[in-house]
């Protein structure tokens, strides 16, 4: 079964299982992450490296976090201007 989203619940759990204190960034956030991080799993076998496994979706995503809390929003914001950019071409 291919994964589309995590709730919120889900991935506070993982979160906690990874130890996330939620001070650098909230759950909503993570969440973000871990859903956009399925890109790795099943829904792309050319791609697959995750499986749809939580905790390694997790850990992806907290890298990402770690780098900027803020990834996931500033991902979104690229990924748009992006898209304007290309269509245009």
């Amino acid at each position: 079964m291919i994964i589309l989203a995590f709730t919120a619940e889900e991935a506070k759990a993982i979160g906690e299982k990874l130890g996330l204190k939620w001070d650098k960034f909230d759950v909503e956030q993570f969440k973000k992450g871990m859903d956009v991080e399925l890109e790795h799993g099943s829904r792309d076998s050319m791609t697959n490296v995750t499986n749809d496994d939580p905790l390694i979706t997790g850990k992806i995503a907290l890298a990402h976090l770690n780098e900027f809390p803020d990834y996931y929003d500033r991902l979104e914001k690229m990924e748009k201007e992006a898209k304007e950019f290309w269509e245009k071409k």
